[in-house]
């Protein structure tokens, strides 16, 4: 759905663009004219009642493409009416013309007339069948983006276009004009006030440039003082906790090294004291296995037979050993 709608936008500036191509350039062929002369309502080069015709045209006719007879006339009506009460409200809104067929064979009070009516019909029957397919073909291929894109970007410069159009061309509504066509008149008097906003809008753009500049220097200067005093502040801020965290970090270490010291003088302790107790425990038992061992030979030295018989063999053996022992 918003993808028809930018179509359908988009379409209006092209025709609107080439409604102003035929308007003001083909000024230059009109025997009458022979000069170039911006036929559109706005300063830009559009002329929006062509691509509102054209809109109209495609949204209201589409199921009439086959039927060319009904599509011709129809398109005949639509664009008439619309060219009739387009140059209606401008006149009472203005006071001016910017077309006049009064001269011309049927024509309804000047605003519209058969020699135009035509080649209306013609055209709009060319479009629907012809044109927009092969337009509508090239802008389907565009992405997403570079749609909206493109029509936001058209969009705004076209508001700011009929904002400025409307301001200027409605300051003009109370003079008198020489002609019932004043579009050259017009034109000249828009171009004069154009060039004379331009110039206001320059002064001050200027104007607020330099106060803008102004200010730019006035706020980085400030703001340059304050960067440097708070750096200052925070260098002695630094300056002096610097030591204190130094003195701190000191203390901090004494400390733990202090309860190291101390943790490992008791570990040492214990564990001299463990190892002074396994060696008692070891000594308390190497006595305990010596006292059984003695204990173990003494029984076996009361029984054995050999033993006494030797003893009673050699009985100064005995004595010998008592005298070692």
């Amino acid at each position: 759905m918003i993808k028809n709608i930018e179509l359908y936008i988009l379409i209006f500036f092209i025709y609107a663009f080439a409604g102003w191509c035929l308007e003001s350039i083909g000024s230059i062929f009109n025997p009458k004219v022979k000069k170039f002369i911006n036929r559109g309502f706005l300063i830009g080069p559009y002329c929006p009642v062509y691509g509102i015709g054209v809109v109209l045209v495609s949204i209201l006719l589409k199921k009439y493409t086959n039927d060319i007879p009904a599509l011709f006339f129809l398109a005949i009506l639509i664009c008439g009416t619309l060219e009739y009460f387009t140059g209606y409200i401008m006149e009472k809104l203005f006071n001016a013309r910017w077309w006049d067929y009064s001269s011309k064979k049927f024509n309804i009070n000047g605003r519209v007339c058969l020699d135009t009516l035509l080649p209306f019909g013609i055209i709009a029957t060319l479009i629907i069948n012809k044109i927009n397919p092969l337009i509508l073909k090239y802008l389907n291929e565009l992405s997403n983006n570079t749609l909206h894109i493109t029509v936001g970007i058209l969009g705004v410069i076209f508001i700011i276009d009929f904002i400025i159009s409307f301001k200027i061309i409605l300051s003009f509504k109370g003079e008198i004009h020489d002609s019932k066509d004043n579009t050259e008149e017009i034109v000249n008097k828009v171009k004069d006030k154009a060039e004379e906003v331009g110039e206001i809008i320059l002064d001050k753009a200027e104007d607020k440039w330099m106060k803008t500049e102004s200010d730019i220097r006035y706020y980085t200067r400030k703001y340059k003082l304050k960067l440097l005093r708070k750096t200052r502040f925070t260098r002695n801020r630094i300056a002096e906790k610097v030591p204190q965290s130094i003195n701190e970090i000191a203390k901090k270490i004494a400390k733990s090294r202090n309860k190291v010291e101390e943790r490992i003088i008791s570990a040492k302790d214990r564990i001299d004291e463990q190892l002074r107790l396994k060696i008692f425990e070891y000594e308390l038992k190497q006595k305990e296995r010596i006292l059984e061992t003695k204990k173990i030979v003494e029984k076996f030295k009361n029984k054995s037979s050999l033993k006494t018989r030797l003893m009673n063999a050699f009985p100064n053996l005995e004595i010998k050993k008592r005298n070692k022992d």
